[in-house]
């Protein structure tokens, strides 16, 4: 539930952090210009963020995996206005820490390289740290933004199939389509037979 409240504000980027007498956590920072530590591992926010819009996490990484070519590292689209592209944040301390953070690729103001680290400057004044080479972070928005065109396509497709069936689900019925549906009850029928 306080993840579904946080949602609301608008995700921009949830970072694994280490917090003192807390231990490993997630950092989450949202458009409205809140910050939230949650007391979770980047994998349990990653995976609750799956289940609120409906995305089984493995299919999209392997599906739009396939698609770029590559086989880690793969953008998520939770959904059209969501789309998370893996940054390296940190080194982790231990086994199954988790060195990745994900950030909305449209919230992305700027990507700079400053000194030995790149640096993501966000729509609202936020700044990420991260340890990829800013060719790396160029990369993985270049992958995101492709991901965003194939899931739009992907989704308008089924949208547009739907609209037109329905659009001319009200016309009347042509001799061809009788034929048609005359030829599939007659399939039908020796099917049972």
């Amino acid at each position: 539930m306080y993840l579904e409240k946080i949602l609301l504000q608008k995700l921009m980027a949830f970072l694994p952090v280490y917090l003192d007498m807390k231990g490993n956590c997630t950092l989450l920072y949202t458009y409205c210009g809140g910050i939230y530590e949650i007391e979770k591992t980047i994998r349990t926010v990653l995976n609750q963020l799956g289940n609120y819009y409906l995305v089984d996490l493995k299919a999209t990484k392997k599906y739009y995996g396939d698609l770029l070519a590559i086989k880690n590292l793969v953008p998520i689209p939770f959904d059209k206005d969501n789309i998370f592209v893996p940054i390296k944040v940190r080194k982790p301390l231990f086994k199954n820490d988790g060195s990745l953070g994900y950030v909305n690729i449209k919230y992305i103001k700027k990507v700079r390289k400053l000194k030995n680290n790149t640096i993501i400057y966000l729509v609202n004044n936020h700044t990420i740290e991260c340890l990829n080479s800013i060719e790396t972070v160029n990369k993985h928005i270049k992958n995101g933004n492709i991901v965003e065109r194939l899931w739009k396509e992907r989704h308008s497709t089924a949208f547009v199939s739907e609209y037109n069936f329905y659009k001319e689900y009200n016309l009347p019925a042509t001799k061809g389509d009788i034929a048609l549906l005359r030829e599939e009850i007659l399939k039908i029928k020796e099917t049972i037979k």
